[in-house]
């Protein structure tokens, strides 16, 4: 884009979910999203002055999965301590085979865990209530995610001021943009028909 200054910076990675989190602030009040993992690579932008400016934070534990991988780890553990005690090579290849596929099924329930069990701060969409920007909690350091957090709550805030606008134009700018993420598969058509939904219900 020309003429586009970037104002601030954030790097997030996340080893468990090999993912990578760029976040870019430029022009005021504009912000470039990209995000980078082992299956793909999306990048979008979003204009501040359609933020909610206060976020909220989501934190949850996926106790389907934790049990899951608990289940496969234990009886991996089991199966290895039946092969140390037994005397009978019988079932052994059988029990070996077991053991294989419960230590992937552990693994596997454990990078479902991590990608079910979310620690967030997120940003949403003023009167339609769609996540936006979704920040991993206190990446890269904690001092550096509050700084930018506290800088973007204000940047929207500005933004926000800026524009002039009736509430009825601020309805039609927020929906205009939402259809444009949605035909970029920033999210699901689903969850923009309930933002859509959403600042009906505002408009009326």
């Amino acid at each position: 884009m020309s003429g586009k200054a970037i104002d601030r910076l954030l790097l997030q990675t996340s080893n468990a979910k090999s993912e990578e989190r760029v976040f870019e602030v430029y022009n005021k009040k504009f912000m470039k999203v990209t995000i980078k993992n082992l299956i793909e690579e999306k990048s979008y932008h979003v204009n501040l002055s359609m933020l909610e400016p206060w976020p909220v934070r989501h934190c949850c534990i996926s106790y389907k999965w934790l049990s899951a991988m608990l289940f496969f780890i234990s009886s991996a553990c089991a199966i290895g301590l039946y092969l140390s005690l037994s005397d009978s090579p019988s079932y052994i290849s059988l029990f070996v085979d077991l053991g294989a596929l419960s230590i992937l099924l552990a693994l596997a329930s454990a990078l479902r865990f991590l990608y079910s069990s979310p620690n967030v701060i997120e940003f949403r969409s003023r009167f339609g209530g769609i996540i936006l920007i979704s920040l991993l909690y206190n990446k890269p350091s904690k001092k550096e995610f509050t700084s930018f957090v506290d800088e973007l709550k204000n940047r929207i805030l500005m933004a926000t001021q800026s524009l002039k606008v009736p509430r009825e134009q601020m309805l039609a700018i927020e929906l205009k943009e939402l259809r444009r993420l949605a035909s970029e598969s920033v999210f699901s058509d689903e969850a923009y028909a309930r933002a859509k939904e959403r600042i009906f219900k505002v408009h009326h």
